[in-house]
């Protein structure tokens, strides 16, 4: 069996022959430089299994390999430090420290460990002993890419952190790619486990071209706002314009009374607006049609009632037996 990323001969599809060859920015922020602060979805790989992250709640999934589209990555190595050792029983919280492009800690760390990345202690090589014994850094190097499943490409966009073991991994399989002037942007990306690591290490392999509609779709996110959210890029925020408020002006008041009006009983069927159904990974089935329901009936306001006052000559019941007596009058 072949050990190769991406296969010797391989068929390029016709929609993209124009693309390969071509300069790709991905592919610079991909290989460039070879802060988990923002609440995003992402894929973690806790375990050696993939589960989506979003928000509270974790979804592990069945799969054990994963079709991505990588749509962003932040040109930055980033980093992360926890001030204490991973316990799996402890409920997870983000780090102490972290920085988004490799220079300075994050605005919103909790814990900065110095002004500048470069000057940090935990940045050195040897301040961390591996369990194996090795010296590696307290503050890890990370890089985040933004993908989003290849079976569902306008679905969520993820974040994926690769983490330190496997940025060798990464850093190859672009490289295998540029070697063959191929944009990563044009190719689905499988994800998997190095199932010869004793702990959760990432592996990239070539999953085959994209279709002419997923293309179109990963197009228009690159450089978005949404992407470089995910990616931890600064994102310049835009002002909202200063609306004056309006001047008040003088009202005139005009009481009048209010004419009986008869409302007609209305039955309107209002239909449920169903939830909508999850995307991306870890899809559950679509929920049940929504089901119709009616408004109760308005209810009508009463007819307006005459009154017949009493005047002084005589008394209400004389007035109605003198109405009916000119009724069946006319009657003969």
């Amino acid at each position: 069996m072949s050990n190769a990323i991406i296969p010797a001969n391989i068929q390029i599809p016709a929609h993209l022959a124009a693309r390969l060859r071509q300069p790709s920015s991905l592919a610079a922020s991909l290989s460039a430089g070879l802060g988990t602060g923002i609440s995003v979805p992402r894929i973690s790989i806790k375990g050696a299994r993939f589960r989506i992250v979003e928000g509270k709640t974790e979804t592990v999934l069945d799969e054990i390999k994963l079709k991505t589209v990588i749509v962003g990555a932040n040109p930055a190595v980033t980093k992360t430090f926890y001030g204490k050792a991973w316990d799996p029983n402890d409920e997870a919280k983000g780090p102490d420290c972290y920085s988004n492009d490799g220079k300075v800690p994050a605005p919103d760390a909790e814990k900065p460990q110095s002004d500048a990345c470069a000057l940090c202690m935990h940045n050195q090589w040897g301040s961390k002993i591996s369990p194996n014994g090795q010296k590696i850094k307290s503050c890890a190097d990370q890089k985040k890419l933004a993908v989003v499943a290849g079976d569902d490409a306008d679905g969520p966009v993820y974040l994926l952190q690769v983490t330190p073991a496997a940025l060798k991994e990464l850093n190859q399989y672009q490289r295998e790619l540029s070697l063959r002037g191929i944009p990563p942007e044009v190719v689905f990306t499988t994800l998997s486990f190095d199932t010869d690591a004793s702990y959760p290490k990432l592996k990239f392999s070539f999953g085959g071209f994209i279709d002419p509609q997923t293309q179109a779709i990963v197009d228009d996110l690159f450089g978005t706002d949404k992407v470089r959210e995910v990616t931890g890029e600064t994102v310049e925020a835009v002002a909202a314009p200063v609306i004056a408020a309006p001047k008040p002006q003088s009202v005139r008041v005009v009481e009048t009374k209010p004419e009986p009006v008869v409302v007609e009983a209305v039955v309107e069927e209002v239909e449920e607006e169903a939830p909508a159904p999850k995307r991306g990974f870890g899809a559950k089935a679509a929920p049940a049609a929504p089901v119709a329901q009616t408004k109760p009936a308005a209810k009508a306001k009463p007819a307006p009632v005459t009154v017949v006052e009493e005047t002084d000559g005589g008394s209400l019941a004389d007035e109605i037996a003198a109405l009916v007596n000119g009724l069946n009058t006319d009657d003969e």
